[in-house]
């Protein structure tokens, strides 16, 4: 693998984390947050949509080929994103419950 498509992989990967911790907080804050914090709530979901809009779009990032590598990569990274969210969401149930 060379290293201009290494580092494909990891601005993805970076960017996709970014995007989903951003979701994440935004649904949240938008949801859960008081009046004053709504807007930054709903902030962090605009700036989220945008950045996988940008991700998706190949012609914004540029002269990046997408390949197999990058599919696998990115499939094992959700995956191990979601895993390590149903775990905290099973902890806290766990803790919740007792």
């Amino acid at each position: 693998m060379e290293d201009a498509d290494m580092m494909e992989i990891i601005v993805a990967m970076f960017g996709i984390g970014l995007g989903l911790s951003l979701l994440g907080m935004g649904l949240l804050v938008a949801y859960y947050g008081s009046s004053k914090t709504r807007n930054v709530g709903f902030l962090f979901l605009l700036v989220a949509v945008v950045l996988f809009y940008l991700l998706y779009d190949d012609d914004l990032l540029g002269k990046y080929t997408v390949g197999v590598e990058l599919h696998n990569s990115l499939l094992a990274f959700i995956g191990g994103m979601l895993g390590g969210i149903l775990g905290i969401i099973a902890f806290l149930v766990a803790i919740i419950k007792s």
